[in-house]
């Protein structure tokens, strides 16, 4: 952050999971990022075929995935995912290597992996980044410290793999508001409501989510057994909810402000 020194009122984080604004107020990414043991990259590519709509197309062995799903104007959207016991690795600005990592995982897998491959080496725009939850316990302030709040994946990443990211930031941002509204000025009681009124549904979505991470990825024979087993049985209605009901459904009133 470069630009000249400024006071507001209050600050409000909402920069990912990388939060520059939470390391400046909060400390380093390190005393509160969980590594969930897998890494993601995704891009999109024109003119790709076969081509399937509606359907989010996907092949699994184990240790890795590769996906794909169809996007309007005849686009492509890819998704790699794979089990890495090294939080660090490929440094996340460097995309030549990590095309050249994509290669060596994914070159021997099958499938379409081979064209897929070749649409990644003419992609011009590549997300890479490891899969991980942002954990701000209540016990430390959770996601407030002073004037300086978090929302979205800032405050509480639930991962990549779990999916919502963007729909729980709006609804912190729209409970945010509303209580900073409500409270007439006090950005303390605002805060304060924000997060009791928040932070157990959040809680219980980043519990949900660490049941599902290995979906995408099983890191055995046996697990990606159980894995296609349980997909396959989720044809049937009560087989599906029993596995997956729970974690999907949302069960959160949100206040009329």
């Amino acid at each position: 952050m470069s630009a000249a020194a400024r006071n507001f009122d209050v600050v409000v984080g909402a920069d990912g999971l990388h939060s520059r604004v939470r390391e400046l107020v909060f400390g380093p990414q390190n005393g509160f990022e969980q590594y969930l043991g897998y890494k993601a990259a995704a891009f999109e590519s024109p003119g790709y075929r076969p081509r399937d709509e509606l359907v989010y197309v996907m092949y699994t062995q184990v240790g890795q995935q590769v996906g794909r799903f169809a996007l309007r104007g005849d686009r492509t959207m890819f998704l790699f995912t794979f089990a890495d016991t090294d939080p660090g690795g490929v440094a996340l600005g460097d995309a030549t290597a990590q095309r050249a990592l994509l290669h060596r995982r994914f070159a021997a897998g099958g499938w379409e992996s081979s064209q897929i491959l070749a649409a990644l080496d003419s992609c011009s725009d590549l997300y890479f980044d490891r899969v991980s939850q942002i954990r701000m316990y209540p016990r430390d302030g959770l996601w407030t410290r002073g004037r300086v709040t978090l929302i979205g994946d800032a405050a509480f990443c639930v991962s990549l793999l779990a999916g919502q990211g963007a729909a729980l930031a709006m609804v912190a941002a729209y409970i945010l508001a509303g209580e900073l509204h409500r409270a007439q000025g006090d950005h303390n009681a605002a805060f304060a409501r924000y997060q009791e009124r928040f932070s157990p549904f959040v809680l219980q979505k980043q519990t949900a989510a660490l049941r599902f991470a290995g979906f995408f990825a099983p890191k055995s024979r046996l697990a990606l057994g159980v894995r296609n087993r349980v997909v396959s049985l989720c044809s049937i209605p009560w087989v599906a909810d029993l596995a997956f009901g729970s974690d999907m459904t949302d069960r959160l009133e949100l206040p009329a402000y």
